[in-house]
């Protein structure tokens, strides 16, 4: 459904800008200014990869059907609007049908309304329905979508600057060899419109449950809220904050993971042509069981940058077919093509719990940078040679405590028995570094 919405407030981003111009001119006049409006929209989307069917107009509202045709044309028009969707992200939703209801002049609140859901399924779904029970789920799916079960309701402020909106409650069981239910609970947003383009959106979702009948698979997700904003004059100058108070992920007796308290930032700022990515997210708790034992992580922590990145090349990429390899590799080569900076100032597990042993935890950080000189290709071909254009460097530190466990692993015995730690503050340290194209440990060559 996030899909859906990113086509609705895109399309509704080309076309509010008519109410901006408008609204001054009586309620009457506006209707009509805004159907003059949507008309001219609705032939620019015919032209984007939508095609318009069964369109119906009455006085006051009006209703057509989208459809999803051309995947490719659809990303770049939604992208020129400030919403940023991937070709590969259409693309599975090629062929599906989206109803939408608009009525004019409606509340106090709004100029215009849209109700907005799918009609038809996408063809990859329809095309692989093969076997009694997938077909069995399909036509459930399409029943559903009869009876407008995936239903968004949005409206459109009388400024035309803002809009809310909600999607309506789920509660849906698919039958078949395992049933599962899918319910979803208070998901509701709104934001704001700049010249037609998205300028930001906040989003809160009190719950999202998928339950199998039988237990073997359980997804709960509590309290989801974020919050984008667009700062700048590209794409890629936004803000987004992320933060779930509660995901659950368990398969009956096998497996079981839950975390607490999950939160993100993310930021994006383009300065001289490149991009400056900057992410950060904390968990205050992961605890994973399985068959054989329990383990908790308290208080994670991590922090990333990036910069030199170029934004042509980042939104070249989200229209490559990824089975071109070519093309793949020429859009990869122009996007480090200025040198590239990565660094991971802080990935760090404050304690862990583990057979109910209570361990201090560890800290990462690193960094890796790439030269102009460097070629994808040839990496490909000689990964030796291309090294010497890569400087990069990690830096573990733990407890004696949590080494000790670790080194109980056979994987990490002949590690520790060839590269022992430096003893640091009381903590044991190993610093990885690439330089020259040498990799070293404690500066010790490893090869």
């Amino acid at each position: 459904m996030t899909k859906i919405k990113k086509i609705g407030l895109g399309f509704i981003g080309g076309i509010v800008i008519f109410a901006i111009y408008y609204f001054s001119a009586g309620q009457t006049q506006l209707a009509n200014k805004l159907k003059m409006g949507l008309n001219t929209e609705l032939a620019t989307l015919k032209t984007h990869g939508f095609s318009v069917e069964e369109r119906k107009i009455a006085n006051e509202k009006e209703h057509f059907v989208l459809c999803v045709k051309e995947p490719k044309k659809i990303s770049a028009y939604l992208t020129s609007h400030g919403t940023q969707v991937s070709t590969k992200d259409i693309e599975t939703l090629k062929g599906m049908k989206i109803g939408i209801d608009v009525i004019y002049l409606s509340n106090a609140y709004s100029v215009v309304s849209f109700d907005m859901y799918p009609t038809a399924l996408p063809d990859l779904l329809t095309s692989n329905a093969i076997d009694a029970d997938t077909k069995k789920a399909i036509e459930q799916m399409q029943k559903m979508l009869k009876k407008k079960t995936f239903l968004m309701h949005i409206d459109i402020n009388k400024l035309a600057n803002g809009f809310k909106g909600y999607l309506k409650d789920i509660n849906e069981t698919i039958d078949g060899k395992t049933p599962m239910t899918f319910s979803t609970k208070k998901l509701k947003f709104s934001g704001t419109l700049e010249k037609g383009n998205l300028k930001s959106v906040k989003q809160t979702l009190k719950s999202l449950n998928v339950h199998s009948k039988d237990d073997n698979i359980n997804i709960t997700l509590n309290n989801l809220k974020s919050n984008y904003k667009h700062n700048g004059d590209t794409n890629y100058d936004y803000t987004i904050d992320y933060s779930i108070k509660k995901f659950s992920f368990a398969i009956k007796n096998i497996f079981h993971l839950q975390t607490d308290n999950i939160t993100i930032n993310s930021s994006s700022k383009v300065k001289d042509a490149l991009a400056s990515i900057v992410t950060k997210m904390k968990i205050d708790t992961i605890g994973i069981i399985n068959s054989r034992d329990k383990s908790t992580f308290e208080t994670i922590v991590f922090e990333m940058k990036a910069n030199n990145f170029d934004p042509k090349a980042m939104k070249k990429l989200d229209t490559i077919n990824p089975k071109n390899e070519k093309e793949l590799l020429d859009a990869l080569q122009e996007l480090i093509s200025h040198g590239i900076h990565l660094e991971i100032p802080n990935f760090s597990v404050k304690n862990i719990v583990h057979k109910k042993q209570s361990l201090e935890g560890f800290k990462i950080t690193s960094s890796l940078d790439t030269d102009k000189t460097l070629n994808l290709a040839m990496l490909k071909q000689n990964q030796i040679s291309a090294m010497n254009a890569v400087n990069a460097d990690l830096k573990l530190t733990l407890s004696s405590k949590l080494l000790g466990v670790m080194a109980k692993q056979p994987q990490a015995m002949l590690v520790m028995m060839l590269f022992q730690p430096e003893d640091i503050n009381g903590k044991k340290v190993y610093k990885i570094k690439l330089k020259n194209g040498t990799v070293s440990i404690n500066n010790k060559p490893m090869f």
